[in-house]
């Protein structure tokens, strides 16, 4: 059998919060025994079991907990494609899912959000800080990032803008280890390296002042896996690590950081935002995709 009454899975969802069947009634307007019949009929055209009741209790099953996952996306994301086609619905509105990493932080990220959402009130932007992997269709999350050109064929990529980070250290590290004069002497430092797509980086890709790619070997006692562990690290003196150019600025600032060998460079990485497809046509995401893209423009990375 297959679902064919959309109000069901309503009342499933309803049964859920309210956590009993005659409360779930009272909100929706129909009586214990309709909403009982409802689940029913939405069990057997699925052919598991949703929940188990006692008179006392509703229990969730573990396939009814993923089930209700999907039924609060299927009806959020039904609802706003309803308000979308109202024809007095003027503004953009609705909830946009963001996966950023951890180093857009540092870019400023949290004041220029503040200014998007000034300017688009009706919109809400749930945010998850990460650099880890993450299955964007499984989480419901609209938009995330990725380094490169994306290769899932399930996503939509929006080139965002290339990353190049600086080198940099405390000035009580270089005092007591030395201030390297050429990159092939970071292999001879404690370098913190860092982990990405669950491989750590063994080498510094450093363009020279010829222009010539050196591959530094580095090493360092310490690993890390997101940028704000990396940044805590650098300005505790563990070593030296690389560094987004407007996190830098602010450390100087600060004279917590030192850059070194300013006149090379490390080959940048391009950033790509990507979208689950189908999400990408949807005006909240293109006005947040859009938005982040001018942002990224904006910034000397």
């Amino acid at each position: 059998m297959t679902i064919e009454h959309i109000e069901d899975l309503k009342v499933y969802v309803q049964v859920i919060d309210s956590g009993h069947l005659a409360a779930a009634g009272r909100v929706l307007g129909l009586s214990a025994t309709l909403v009982s019949r409802r689940l029913a009929r939405l069990e057997a055209a699925l052919g598991v079991r949703l929940l188990t009741r006692t008179t006392r209790r509703l229990h969730v099953t573990d396939e009814g907990k993923v089930f209700y996952s999907r039924c609060q996306r299927i009806l959020s994301e039904l609802a706003h494609a309803q308000r979308e086609l109202l024809p007095t619905s003027n503004e953009i509105s609705g909830t946009v899912r963001v996966v950023l990493p951890t180093s857009m932080l540092s870019y400023g990220i949290m004041d220029a959000l503040n200014d998007f959402m000034l300017h688009n009130p009706l919109i809400v932007i749930q945010v998850q800080i990460s650099d880890e992997p993450v299955d964007l269709l499984a989480g419901g999350w609209d938009v995330g990032t990725h380094i490169g050109v994306p290769n899932d064929s399930s996503h939509i990529g929006r080139h965002l803008g290339a990353v190049s980070p600086k080198i940099a250290a405390t000035p009580e590290y270089l005092a007591r280890y030395g201030l390297p004069e050429s990159p092939l002497e970071l292999s001879q430092h404690d370098c913190i390296r860092v982990v990405r797509r669950g491989v750590v980086h063994e080498y510094w890709p450093i363009i020279d002042k010829q222009g010539e790619v050196q591959k530094v070997p580095i090493s360092g006692r310490l690993i890390c896996h997101d940028f704000i562990t990396l940044y805590s690290a650098m300005c505790a003196g563990v070593g030296i690590g690389l560094i987004p150019l407007a996190a830098l600025r602010k450390a100087q600032a600060k004279g917590e950081l030192i850059e070194i060998l300013p006149d090379c460079r490390i080959e940048g990485v391009t950033l790509y935002a990507i979208i689950p497809a189908g999400r990408n046509k949807l005006p909240r995401v293109q006005v947040f995709v859009n938005w982040l893209r001018s942002f990224m423009e904006t910034l000397d990375v």
